[in-house]
């Protein structure tokens, strides 16, 4: 079993073996904020505050299996076995510690808290009376509030989806371009229409460029730095030089939306062709923007 699922279950444990879902999610974020304790979920800011994909992803997994189970708005502990659950020391003290403050899990209780506590993931929340002056200054300032026009890239190789979402988010992305030529991928979140949903439920707008993407026969054998350097300078002659459109189409929407990231899959933009693309874009004659990676 996921170690993530082993505290999962443990918590269930701890609080009787029954909670609603939205506290247990609260009292995930909680825990696994806790010094000491393994950050096994990140979150992301969403309509009741921050939320989970894997760990409602974990949930829904539980409740397959007949570990857990669906009551009402409940999620149950159906058999607990101390060993086959055991988690690490730290983690169970976290977990012993949440509960001393929070014995009654009470919802009201745990969003107050964790809104105050982790103001950004507040930050969609349509639950507006937990949101105070003081909230709404921290979210403020946990956004960029530059109004400069600026390019991004960036990719998902190595973190969650909820990373990623956060990165656009606290750059305050407003419209996401993705440059793969086939935008599917075995990672969770990251095919094209459920990549869309995930930044369009933010307020972030999507756009698919395949024009701008690489076959993916072109991508096979790449071993060495000097493999991609061939494979781009062929890119570069070929697919950009014949879609200059596209490029100035980049250009218009950024001046549109003011900040726009470029998005593909490589963690490294020197050995992605989003680089390539921003680096091009660079020599056009009416660029005058900032360009970051992120």
């Amino acid at each position: 079993m996921l170690y993530r699922r082993k505290v999962l279950l443990n918590i269930l444990h701890e609080f009787n073996g029954k909670l609603p879902r939205l506290s247990l999610l609260k009292l995930a974020l909680i825990v696994t904020r806790t010094a000491g304790a393994t950050q096994c979920y990140d979150f992301v800011p969403y309509k009741y505050g921050a939320f989970s994909y894997s760990l409602y992803s974990d949930i829904n997994a539980l409740i397959r299996e007949g570990t857990v189970s669906e009551e009402g708005k409940d999620i149950v502990l159906n058999s607990f076995n101390c060993e086959d659950y055991k988690i690490k020391f730290t983690d169970m003290q976290a977990i012993r510690f949440v509960h001393s403050q929070f014995p009654t899990a009470s919802t009201t209780d745990l969003i107050t808290y964790t809104y105050n506590k982790y103001p950004f993931f507040a930050s969609k929340s349509t639950l507006t009376q937990y949101i105070t002056p003081e909230i709404q200054q921290k979210i403020r300032e946990s956004i960029s509030n530059d109004n400069s026009t600026e390019l991004f890239t960036i990719g998902y190789e190595g973190i969650s989806c909820e990373e990623y979402l956060n990165r656009l988010l606290i750059n305050n992305i407003a419209l996401l371009i993705d440059v793969r030529k086939n935008p599917i991928s075995m990672k969770y979140g990251f095919t094209k229409n459920l990549l869309a949903k995930h930044v369009e439920d933010l307020g972030i707008k999507y756009l698919h460029l395949p024009e701008l993407g690489i076959e993916s026969e072109d991508r096979q054998n790449l071993e060495t730095y000097q493999d991609y350097k061939n494979l781009f300078e062929k890119y570069e002659k070929t697919t950009l030089s014949n879609n200059l459109q596209a490029l100035e189409k980049i250009i218009t929407l950024l001046r549109q939306n003011k900040k726009v990231a470029l998005t593909c899959f490589e963690k490294d933009y020197h050995y992605c062709h989003r680089g390539i693309i921003a680096k091009k874009l660079q020599t056009l004659p009416n660029w005058k923007y900032k360009l970051t990676h992120i």
